[in-house]
């Protein structure tokens, strides 16, 4: 029935007048990302550290929009934002602590008093959230609201994710590898979760304001299981924010468009079974069957359908209208008849809401729907075909939360390691300290045997996870063991990824360091020998460079040498024993910093080649690690 209703109500693509066309100054823009469409380190993995959000390294969902925007006039932090906020929270969380603060600095500086929102998937919830808050009575600095593919409705495919800690198969590569490392370490490091459920349920609630609220499971003979009659798959968050009378500030915008992508097959209706008497705690509400769901509708993006992403006209009018408030043949009534508008002569729904369906999936709704985000904001036709970015047919990637130094080498032999990489489009990307979380992502990864070898930066546990992606198959193995510093473990690892064999890590080989710890000292003069080695035999490409680092190491080790002269006075002037000693190791640490943003500089001008550059840095690394222990 609701589908019937959505037929008849779809508002066909009005072409707004030049209201917002170019200005003596543009009226503010802020982009709001949908779910794992913001990275933060720090945040994400709860770490004191200080970081800055940002796309995560591997998300192009943005480029192609952001771009055209520039070329438009826009100007990044300037009077173009990204509302980024941690996606785990709840949608009000995000508006308040990150949407609105976004908003504030995107007036700081204009003349506008307000912004115009682009929003991708849960970004629009995020959005709808603040604009139908009570804060926002006061505030009131929205113009207009742009939706791209946002579930208003909800998705069915995070069923699965909700009541069975399955991460629906459906999702890209990039999403699903994101998504499955936050909970695997969460899971592995919280001591309050047993397993992704319970990750999920603790951390990323987030998740639960995704489920649908229109009815999307029935049982084994087709009959449908009603979402009033569901025990865990509810929403009240979606309820209570289309609810008509929540969403009287929508109508105060100035315009409203929603962009839905279709012809790719999505999740609407899940089969399930019921879960075994023994069960708990998972599938609550059924188990799927197939346990990842059929993409069965083809009006939808591949996550939201069209009918979840279109605002349903009866939430919008007003309490006399509003669904909750009408049975079967009132609801029928206005749709054959003009009924709506003739209770709604305050709001003109043609006027103020568009909403269009384009041919796209659901990443690919920023890029392909530009010219339609352009018309909306009253901006010149953009120029060119649209084509979002190419999903990796598959994904190879390594997890590490431990304190090692990593290098991968794949099936060619080619190598990556936090400074240097050979292979084509594989990325490196983790947190600053060198003792925290790194990640390796390889699209489109070789199969075939891969070598691991890890440096122990300190003593400590080490949790290391290999993942391969390929479609609806995921396959993670993980080995989790202890390192000394200086300690190599090295591992091969077989992946294969289309023949559904499971990834296969083999025993570590394990060469201990030497039994008589190397003084900082011994180190640097190590360093020195290597760095020498190098230039001889032509690694280092210029006698300059070769001096250059030659004399930052000399005077790392002078100094060094300056401090232990200096320890033996410790005794008899104390405080200038401690004064000494702290100018010292400022000192060696600066010089040291400076020694490898040297060898890393002259690495990317093809001074120094790659393993001459990755040993050097992670000598280095580790002498300054010895240092600040």
């Amino acid at each position: 029935m609701k589908k019937l209703i959505f037929s008849f109500l779809i508002i066909a693509s009005i072409n707004p007048s030049l209201s917002y066309a170019q200005a003596n100054t543009l009226e503010p823009i802020v982009l709001v990302p949908g779910i794992m469409g913001s990275w933060n380190w720090s945040v994400l993995l709860g770490r004191s550290t200080p970081d800055t959000w940002d796309f995560h390294s591997t998300d192009h969902t943005w480029d192609k929009l952001i771009d055209e925007l520039i070329e438009e006039g826009y100007v990044l932090d300037n009077n173009l934002f990204i509302a980024f906020y941690d996606w785990r929270k709840s949608n009000e969380d995000s508006a308040i602590n990150y949407l609105i603060p976004t908003i504030d600095r995107a007036l700081a500086n204009s003349s506008s008093t307000k912004v115009n929102i682009i929003a991708h998937s849960m970004g629009g919830l995020v959005s709808r959230s603040y604009i139908q808050s009570e804060d926002y009575i006061n505030r009131n600095d929205v113009d207009q609201l742009v939706m791209l593919g946002t579930p208003n409705y909800g998705s069915s495919d995070v069923y699965t994710l909700w009541e069975g800690g399955e991460v629906p198969g459906n999702w890209s590569q990039s999403d699903k590898n994101g998504i499955k490392f936050i909970l695997w370490f969460m899971t592995t490091f919280s001591a309050n979760t047993s397993d992704y459920y319970d990750t999920i349920h603790t951390f990323i609630t987030s998740i639960g304001e995704l489920l649908p609220t229109y009815d999307f499971l029935s049982d084994s003979n087709d009959n449908v299981k009603p979402y009033s009659s569901l025990t865990e798959a509810t929403n009240p968050f979606l309820e209570n924010l289309n609810e008509s009378e929540s969403m009287q500030n929508l109508k105060e915008l100035g315009r409203i468009t929603v962009i839905a992508g279709t012809g790719t097959g999505t999740v609407g209706n899940i089969s399930v079974v019921e879960r075994p008497a023994l069960e708990t705690k998972l599938w609550a509400d059924g188990i799927p069957e197939p346990i990842n769901p059929i993409r069965n509708n083809p009006e939808g993006d591949n996550r939201v359908l069209l009918s979840s992403a279109f605002l349903n006209e009866f939430d919008l009018i007003g309490p006399v209208l509003s669904r909750s408030n009408q049975n079967f043949w009132q609801k029928i009534f206005a749709v054959l008849i003009p009924l709506v508008r003739a209770q709604s002569d305050e709001w003109d729904i043609d006027e103020r809401l568009t909403q269009k369906e384009i041919n796209s999936n659901h990443g690919g709704l920023p890029t392909m729907a530009i010219p339609e985000v352009f018309s909306a904001l009253g901006l010149p036709n953009p120029v060119g075909d649209f084509e979002p970015p190419t999903e990796p047919n598959n994904i190879t990637t390594f997890w590490f939360a431990s304190p090692v130094a990593v290098k991968i080498t794949d099936p060619q032999n080619r190598i990556i390691t936090k400074d240097s990489n050979q292979i084509p489009e594989a990325i490196y990307t983790g947190e600053n300290d060198p003792n925290g979380v790194k990640m390796i992502i390889i699209p489109d990864g070789l199969s075939g045997e891969y070598e691991v070898e890890l440096i122990g930066t300190a003593d400590g546990e080490y949790h290391m996870a290999v993942a391969s992606f390929v479609d609806d198959n995921d396959n993670i193995v993980t080995v989790q063991k202890n390192v000394v510093e200086g300690e190599k473990i090295e591992y091969v690892v077989d992946v294969n990824h289309y023949e559904n064999v499971p990834v296969k890590i083999s025993a570590p080989i394990i060469t201990k360091p030497d039994l008589e710890e190397s003084s900082i000292i011994d180190l640097v003069n190590e360093l020195l020998i290597d760095l020498e080695e190098y230039y001889k035999d032509g690694k280092i490409n210029n006698k300059g460079i070769y001096q250059s680092l030659n004399n930052d190491l000399k005077f790392v080790l002078a100094t060094l040498k300056e401090a232990e002269l200096i320890r033996s006075i410790g005794k008899k002037y104390p405080k200038l024993h401690e004064f000494k000693l702290k100018l010292a190791e400022k000192l060696v640490i600066k010089k040291l910093e400076s020694f490898i943003l040297s060898v890393k500089k002259y690495n990317n001008k093809d001074k120094i080649d790659d393993p001459a550059t990755s040993s050097m840095v992670i000598k280095a690394e580790a002498i300054l690690a010895k240092i600040n222990n």
